[in-house]
C-alpha cells in the first residue's frame, strides 16, 4: 500500500463559497470547511444582496458553521437587482480572481421545493470558468 496522495489538493488551493442562508449554501460552505482542513484550501465567502439588511444574521450563520476551524475572506456585493443579477456579479467575481472551484448549494431561498437546481445554481454552473460543485 502507498502513501496517501493530496493530488486533489492542487485543484482546489482556492475555492468560491456564493452563501444566502440557506440550509443548501451553508451545507456548501461545511464541505469547503472541510476541503480547508483537509487540503489547506482557502475559503472566500461571498454574500451578494440587494438591500443587505441580513448581514448580522449571515454572518452568524457563517461563523457558527465555521466555528473557528478555518481563516476565511468575507465578501459582500451589494447589487441593484434592476441592473444585474445575483448570477452575474458571483461570475464577475470568478472572472477577476483565480479561484480553482465554486462550492454551492443547488437551490436558494427560493419558495418552490419542486425545483431541484435553482436559476443562480444554473447559470454558475453552465457559464462559470472552474469547477462547480453542487451541494443538496
Amino acid at each position: 500500500m502507498s502513501e496517501p496522495s493530496y493530488f486533489v489538493s492542487f485543484w482546489l488551493r482556492k475555492i468560491l463559497v456564493p452563501v444566502d442562508g440557506s440550509e443548501n449554501s451553508l451545507r456548501a460552505l461545511d464541505l469547503a470547511v472541510d476541503f480547508g482542513m483537509r487540503y489547506g484550501s482557502k475559503i472566500t465567502i461571498i454574500h451578494v444582496c440587494s438591500d443587505c439588511n441580513n448581514m448580522n444574521d449571515i454572518q452568524s450563520l457563517i461563523e457558527k458553521r465555521i466555528n473557528n476551524k478555518i481563516e476565511y475572506d468575507l465578501k459582500i456585493v451589494k447589487i441593484n437587482i434592476k441592473e444585474s443579477s445575483v448570477s452575474n456579479e458571483i461570475l464577475k467575481v470568478i472572472n477577476e480572481e483565480p479561484y480553482d472551484a465554486i462550492i454551492m448549494g443547488a437551490r436558494g431561498t427560493s419558495l418552490n421545493s419542486d425545483i431541484n437546481i435553482g436559476s443562480t445554481a444554473l447559470a454558475i454552473s453552465i457559464n462559470a470558468p472552474v469547477s462547480v460543485i453542487l451541494v443538496r
